[in-house]
């Protein structure tokens, strides 16, 4: 189930942007409203970063600067990481991971932007998660092990003689035949 979850089936189709060249204060002002904490940046219609609370926080709050005065330009990430709406879900949360960022713009196979994905979005699978490890899990535990038996005797497949005979199909059989009906 992780391995085949793919983004588009975790992420927000409702993308909330920015343009590059709005005041810091609006960008905020888009965040408290939309009760979001963080809103991809455009210019020209593309996706070109992200800009979260965060960044207002650390460059703009802490170092004194006007939101009214400060540009989105100023403060946004210099670079853009982005996932496919295709990519599986492990793939994402890893590059989130090595990038230690919490959101990525989603394009199509296009190059459009088709939504936004989050960590938050992630987490909300967790429940299906566990409940597939589980099933894993309880599957391990109730598939008997193959009966193996350490007896010297004569293999019921080939008659040969083998100091390790294992039952299959109700046959006492070699590890060699054992293999071959295997294959």
């Amino acid at each position: 189930m992780p391995e085949h979850v793919k983004v588009s089936e975790v992420m927000s189709d409702k993308v909330f942007v920015v343009d590059i060249d709005e005041t810091v204060q609006m960008a905020a002002i888009v965040m408290r409203e939309k009760d979001i904490s963080g809103l991809i940046v455009i210019e020209d219609k593309n996706a070109v970063a992200v800009i979260a609370l965060d960044d207002i926080v650390k460059k703009v709050v802490a170092e004194n600067l006007s939101p009214r005065d400060a540009k989105v330009r100023d403060i946004m990430s210099s670079s853009i990481i982005t996932a496919q709406d295709d990519e599986s879900l492990t793939e994402v949360a890893m590059k989130m991971a090595a990038n230690d960022i919490s959101r990525m713009p989603v394009l199509d196979s296009e190059g459009n932007l088709c939504g936004i994905i989050t960590k938050t979005d992630m987490l909300k699978t967790m429940p299906a998660l566990v409940n597939y490890l589980y099933e894993k899990e309880t599957e391990k535990e109730i598939t008997p092990a193959p009966e193996r038996v350490t007896v010297d005797g004569m293999c019921e497949e080939c008659g040969n003689h083998s100091d390790e005979l294992n039952k299959v199909d109700e046959k006492w059989i070699c590890r060699e035949c054992e293999e071959l009906k295997n294959v």
